[in-house]
């Protein structure tokens, strides 16, 4: 499923933006220059702050706690497991986001 998210220029290089869709949250962040989604709701203790995160290169780093994933992978680089990251697209300045089809 396709969903329509934001103007790219509501995403901030330095800062994460939340965004609320499908009854779900998400972080995106534009890092280099490439939009990221990830879910916002950390995999630790399951805050739903990681669009609050301290961000350094590709990576994450929750405020609760401090575990940190990879903005291409949703893979924790500190801490354990994942939170799920979503393949993003911007066409005439329009951030797309792109869910699993539910089995």
């Amino acid at each position: 499923m396709r969903l329509k998210i934001c103007p790219a220029s509501d995403i901030h290089e330095e800062r994460g933006t939340r965004f609320t869709a499908e009854g779900r949250e998400f972080a995106l962040f534009r890092r280099q220059g490439a939009v990221y989604a990830i879910n916002n709701v950390c995999a630790h203790q399951h805050f739903a702050v990681l669009h609050q995160g301290h961000l350094e290169g590709l990576t994450v780093t929750c405020p609760m706690h401090g575990w940190t994933y990879d903005l291409r992978t949703g893979k924790a680089t500190t801490g354990q497991g994942a939170v799920p990251c979503y393949e993003t697209s911007v066409d005439r300045g329009i951030v797309y986001l792109e869910l699993p089809d539910e089995a």
